[in-house]
């Protein structure tokens, strides 16, 4: 029991550095990058949208749930880019300490 707990846990603690590495490589770093701009265009859709309900007088709602989707566009594009900021500094990270 305690041989199989010691593989499991060390088995653990030798992928880490291997998921470390994927978090940074280029193809995630281009695949965040993707669904950022994706993200981006999404959200100046959904900000025209409340422009267009708020000249347009629209009921408080769908003003409210307009305000709710661009608010929830922001928080993901942020957080987003904390994560492509996250992977490039890991990846500088290993770049260093490879050679």
């Amino acid at each position: 029991m305690r041989t199989g707990l010691f593989l499991v846990f060390s088995g653990f603690l030798g992928m880490a550095p291997l998921a470390l590495a994927q978090a940074g490589s280029p193809r995630d770093i281009s695949a965040d990058q993707r669904q950022m701009q994706q993200l981006e265009w999404r959200l100046r859709e959904d900000q025209s949208r409340l422009a267009y309900d708020r000249r347009h007088r629209a009921n408080r709602a769908q003003i409210h749930a307009d305000e709710a989707q661009v608010r929830n566009d922001k928080m993901a594009i942020r957080s987003l880019r904390a994560d492509i900021k996250r992977d490039r500094q890991l990846r500088r990270h290993f770049h260093r300490h490879e050679l």
